[in-house]
């Protein structure tokens, strides 16, 4: 009894580092989806929370506070969009996982490099994912509508089966390459091109490059502190 539970003992090492392999590789297989879910509620929690209050809070005179309302429009927003891109690339296969984690990432970090123009920036960050969602399930709709279509249903329109296979082969390679290099380039394309356009739109300060929009207005309520 007591050989069996040294034998026990010695192979608990090698469960538990099976284990954490097994955690390893499930993990990266939804790496996309959970590096996604991350950007989301990192912006959820603290880029709205401080975009929001940019847009709401009202600064009073000689620093003596300022007054706030407390709306979650904007945690809303991102909240509705991340849902609508994880069922968007649910068991959807690379690139598009991959290509969507890095929309997100870009998103987050354009933000961040354009403190002045944050609104703007998160709107467009979080529109461009959001039409990109759309476009991945319009597209996952039409090839599954595309498949339960047979020769037979073509062949009533088309006057015989051997033609209407033929037509409906080449129709359904043709409309599959357009739908895969819109997800695969055009859209994601769109999106960075978009974020990088924006980031250099506008010429940075010359005297505080880091300064929000709420600091720019509180400065010049208060007099900056004078």
């Amino acid at each position: 009894m007591l050989d069996q539970i040294l034998q026990e003992l010695t192979h608990l090492p090698v469960f538990i580092l099976n284990g954490f392999l097994w955690l390893i590789y499930a993990a990266a297989d939804h790496l996309p989806a959970l590096v996604s879910l991350g950007c989301g509620l990192a912006t959820i929690v603290g880029l709205d929370v401080v975009v929001q209050r940019s847009v709401t809070a009202r600064p009073l005179r000689d620093g003596r506070g300022e007054t706030t309302t407390s709306p979650r429009t904007a945690q809303i927003v991102t909240g509705l969009v991340l849902l609508l891109w994880l069922m968007a690339q649910h068991n959807l296969g690379a690139p598009v996982p991959w290509i969507g984690m890095a929309m997100w990432m870009a998103g987050i970090l354009s933000v961040l490099l354009l403190p002045s123009e944050r609104f703007n920036q998160l709107w467009a960050y979080k529109s461009g994912i959001a039409i990109y969602a759309l476009a991945v399930l319009a597209g996952r709709i039409y090839m599954s509508a595309s498949t339960t279509i047979s020769a037979e249903q073509w062949a009533a329109l088309l006057g015989s089966s051997q033609t209407a296979s033929s037509v409906l082969i080449q129709a359904r390679s043709n409309v599959n390459t357009i739908i895969l290099w819109g997800l695969w380039m055009v859209v994601p394309l769109g999106y960075f091109s978009l974020l990088v356009q924006k980031i250099f739109m506008h010429p940075l300060s010359l005297t505080n490059p880091l300064t929000s929009v709420e600091q720019m207005l509180s400065n010049l309520r208060d007099r900056g502190g004078r």
